[in-house]
């Protein structure tokens, strides 16, 4: 499902970004040093894979009163590449399983408590695109979203003894065929890193622990209908990880579903990112 992960962090022209990045400078609060700090803790100042994860729990929200559901894990795998104009080309993509809450076990099938109805759950996540991070720190998608509104920012850094904080917020919605209402999420990301990482001369990505939360409409396989309430998930993750820390349940389910996503994870992006 497209939905969004735009950023802003200052703005900057590319000699300016070549210097700070040559000069490693100061996770500080000037535009070429946001801009640096940002794409260290989000992205990559490299073109090699990133690879990252998250595991988050699902509730249902009726009447302020939160329901567990089911849980969700999630993988993300991204390049980057600077642009002569000092802007910042990925292409992202995302492998996500619903699993279940007790278990861990990938569902198929779901019992729907607010309905009773046995409802398909879908392979979760976003197939691969491109997105442009652009000098005045703004980022682009690389095709429109009929109807797509959106409003995005990121707050910081925050900075405390050796421990820097980034949050990236951004709210959504879009229209989804066959649903008379939009569709709408909200999503907050705080991201954590090193400061000492950050600063050390020469460094091109750093690992960023992540806390996560999200707020959104009923996901369509659900089958909700005109039933009041909405869902919300938190959880945590690591952006710049290896396998080794990647959800158990994850690495499982993509095993047995899609396991050439681990043999060669770079190959899901290698379509878009070849693509001049």
């Amino acid at each position: 499902m497209d939905i969004d992960r735009r950023m802003v962090l200052g703005g900057l022209a590319a000699g300016a970004i070549a210097t700070q990045v040559s000069a490693a400078g100061t996770a500080g609060t000037s535009p070429a040093s946001r801009m640096r700090t940002f794409m260290l803790m989000r992205g990559a100042l490299d073109e090699k894979l990133i690879s990252s994860w998250m595991s988050a729990n699902y509730y249902g929200v009726v009447d302020d009163r939160m329901e567990p559901l089911f849980d969700v894990v999630a993988a993300v795998f991204a390049r980057y590449r600077r642009l002569p104009d000092g802007s910042f080309e990925g292409v992202s993509g995302e492998l996500a399983w619903f699993v279940d809450k007790d278990n861990g076990k990938a569902l198929d099938r779901y019992r729907n408590p607010y309905t009773g109805e046995m409802v398909d759950v879908p392979t979760g996540g976003l197939s691969p695109s491109k997105i442009m991070f652009m000098p005045d720190l703004s980022m682009r998608l690389s095709r429109s979203v009929p109807g797509m509104e959106f409003a995005h920012e990121v707050l910081g850094p925050v900075s405390r003894g050796n421990d820097l904080w980034l949050t990236e917020r951004s709210r959504s919605s879009f229209t989804v065929p066959g649903q008379a209402k939009p569709m709408r999420y909200s999503e907050s990301n705080i991201f954590k890193a090193k400061r000492s990482a950050i600063e050390a001369r020469g460094a091109t990505r750093v690992t960023s622990d992540v806390s996560f939360t999200n707020v959104v409409s009923w996901r369509p396989w659900l089958k909700m209908g005109d039933h009041a309430g909405h869902l919300t998930a938190t959880g945590a993750g690591q952006h710049t990880s290896s396998f080794d820390m990647f959800p158990p349940a994850w690495i499982e389910a993509t095993r047995a579903r899609q396991p050439e996503v681990l043999k060669d994870p770079a190959s899901m992006l290698a379509p878009l990112w070849d693509a001049r």
